[in-house]
């Protein structure tokens, strides 16, 4: 007899204002091992707004989401770097507050080209991969990446896509936003825009 495995993250009748405007409302999914969900919709939808939300980093209006935060990585838009530090300082700091990042994933997204860079001196894109590196370790079960191909050239967002799927592959889960890509094995889905406002 096999038994349904928990889902990673619950999100219930949730519902997330940004000021006086209410951007998500009533909201209800599921994410289980091994799925990805693809976030899409125009500009002022809440597609960002969404995930701050699932990773607790804003206040919900109302409904709850259950996640593990323990088990939860993401990425936000700014690629968290110290601009006056290479990037294998930058790493090193991040590994002394017990974020190290996953020898594989630094192979496969070339970071070790970079490393003697300061941040300050990386185009967006390869500020963007060290940011991937840093975020998409294995030992998360989570992980949620606001714009993770924004900034990459093909060949990089096609490897990137490999590490997503194989991250679902381990029974990760991936809940990410892209105006660019998508994986083809993911779930969408499309939020509504509620307002003007770029979020």
């Amino acid at each position: 007899m096999t038994h349904a495995s928990s889902p990673l993250l619950h999100a219930d009748r949730l519902s997330v204002a940004r000021g006086d405007a209410l951007l998500i409302e009533e909201l209800s999914f599921a994410l289980q091992p091994g799925e990805a969900l693809h976030v899409l919709g125009e500009n002022g939808a809440g597609k960002s707004t969404l995930l701050l939300a699932l990773a607790g980093l804003i206040p919900l209006a109302s409904g709850t989401v259950a996640v593990d935060r323990d088990a939860l990585a993401f990425l936000g838009h700014d690629n968290g770097l110290l601009p006056d530090l290479s990037v294998a300082e930058n790493m090193a700091l991040y590994a002394g507050s017990g974020v190290v990042a996953d020898p594989q994933t630094c192979e496969a997204l070339g970071i070790s080209k970079l490393s003697a860079k300061p941040a300050r001196t990386l185009s967006f894109g390869q500020a963007r991969r060290v940011a991937l590196a840093l975020t998409c370790l294995p030992e998360k079960a989570l992980w949620l990446l606001d714009e993770p191909f924004a900034g990459l050239d093909t060949q990089t967002a096609q490897t990137l896509e490999r590490v997503l799927a194989q991250h679902t592959a381990r029974r990760g889960a991936v809940v990410y936003t892209s105006h660019e890509r998508g994986l083809a094995q993911a779930r969408n889905l499309t939020l509504a825009p509620r307002g003007d406002e770029d979020v």
